[in-house]
């Protein structure tokens, strides 16, 4: 059976330098984790990609990748998988997670519930780390989700926090690696140009936060220290960001 861990590494403080990181190749650890104190206190930060087709600006709130479902696939090793006139743009998938959500046996048999880290994938064909392969060779008809680890789109309005990933520290260009922030407070954060009261939740909406309404805890992002008055001209404001660990993971309470 694999080790429960690949390719470990550590929590690193990061400083000025690494919070302006604009890079086109990642020049630290694909989703590093990371910590400041400043006069806001505590913050913590993730080392995150750029997937979209438009630079991210500075404040913004992104969310993970889309899912990509992988159904009834040709054939597989315990490395690979192989599904015949996919038409996945190559590379795409690097560094995501390949899991196995379904063994076409019906009997749930391995690698029903294992999971990969993609290293390369074609039009046809993703292949996963061979330190970490699956126990049995995947079979015709198996199913699969590829699953976004590092790669971030715009948030938009009703994305659970817990596929939220934080708030841009610095304009990140398209296809490029950044800084996002994921706990504690932050200044200048971009809203939604609406009244925020104090010490309410705070969810995502369009690249930015937004007042909760009537948003269950699965959607809270944070919450607003201050608040933010509707005639905000700047549609920015103080935020208490907590996707470090989000205070609802579900769907649904």
């Amino acid at each position: 059976m694999p080790e429960l861990y690949l390719h470990v590494g550590y929590i690193l403080p990061m400083g000025y330098a690494e919070l302006l990181a604009d890079d086109k190749d990642p020049k630290y650890s694909k989703g590093q984790i990371g910590f400041m104190r400043d006069d806001f206190g505590l913050r913590l930060f993730r080392y995150m990609h750029n997937s979209t087709a438009s630079a991210v600006a500075k404040g913004e709130l992104q969310a993970r990748a889309a899912n990509t479902t992988i159904t009834n696939i040709t054939s597989g090793t315990t490395t690979s998988i192989t599904l015949t006139a996919a038409g996945w743009t190559a590379d795409a998938f690097i560094g995501r997670m390949l899991v196995c959500t379904d063994d076409a046996g019906a009997a749930g048999a391995a690698p029903e519930g294992e999971v990969g880290v993609i290293v390369a994938n074609s039009a046809t064909v993703i292949t996963i780390d061979s330190g970490k392969p699956f126990t049995a060779a995947p079979a015709v008809n198996d199913d699969f989700i590829v699953y976004s680890l590092f790669d971030l789109k715009d948030a938009a309005d009703g994305d659970l926090a817990r596929d939220c990933v934080g708030i841009a520290m610095q304009a990140v260009s398209t296809l490029y690696w950044g800084v996002w922030q994921v706990y504690g407070f932050c200044p200048d954060v971009i809203h939604t140009a609406a009244l925020v009261t104090a010490g309410d939740p705070i969810v995502a909406d369009a690249a930015k936060v937004g007042a909760f309404g009537a948003d269950g805890q699965e959607l809270w992002v944070g919450w607003s220290p201050a608040g933010m008055a509707a005639d905000n001209a700047t549609v920015k404001a103080l935020a208490f960001i907590n996707l470090f660990s989000p205070a609802g993971p579900g769907t649904a309470p």
